[in-house]
């Protein structure tokens, strides 16, 4: 339903203002008009005391929690890049290639069994090769995460209060038409109050 304006009602915002568009915010001379899928509310600008600003990151909460989850992706990634640091390393390819030599050469014995705490355990090519790419994917993923919080966070939604008979609670699409509709508001009250 397109908005009709009374006799001597200037609209004052949304400016230019189209017939034929839906504007879910209409401010005029006289009135405070919101549109939203619960109704119309209608709101006469004698009758607003106050307006403010308000800023809300609705998204912070998932971001935090993003967060706190990639700390232990890093520690564990950097842990494993530490517990094998200057070993040798395999090549890529062997965890592929099914005609990849064997760690151990054919003709060497085998080891000897690992008796209790003095036993330190060897640590192949291959599980270096494993650890290092577990590392990895632990800090890209953590990279990932840190990525995703940070536009998370970053996302604002604009709100304009006006305080009255009525309290009405506008949404704006972003900062510079929160001040166009906070200073269109205040100029029309104080007008109202003037006369």
């Amino acid at each position: 339903m397109a908005f009709k304006p009374a006799m001597h009602e200037n609209i004052l915002f949304p400016v230019p203002y189209a017939e034929n568009e839906q504007h879910p915010l209409i401010i005029t001379n006289r009135r405070v008009v919101q549109r939203s899928d619960a109704g119309e509310v209608e709101v006469a600008t004698d009758d607003v005391h106050f307006v403010g600003r308000n800023t809300v990151r609705p998204r912070l909460p998932l971001g935090v929690m993003l967060l706190v989850f990639a700390l232990p992706l890093v520690i564990f990634g950097i842990y494993q890049f530490y517990t094998v640091w200057g070993m040798p390393m395999a090549s890529p390819i062997s965890l592929v290639s099914s005609s990849a030599e064997d760690d151990a050469p054919a003709d060497a014995p085998p080891a000897p069994p690992a008796d209790g705490d003095d036993a330190v355990a060897e640590t192949g090519p291959k599980d270096v090769l494993l650890a290092r790419l577990a590392g990895a994917v632990c800090l890209l993923a953590a990279l990932g995460c840190v990525i995703g919080a940070r536009k998370l966070i970053k996302q604002q939604r604009f709100y304009v209060t006006a305080r009255g008979k009525r309290f009405l609670k506008m949404e704006v699409k972003d900062e510079i038409q929160q001040t166009q509709v906070m200073v269109t508001l205040s100029a029309v009250k104080g007008k109202a109050k003037a006369s």
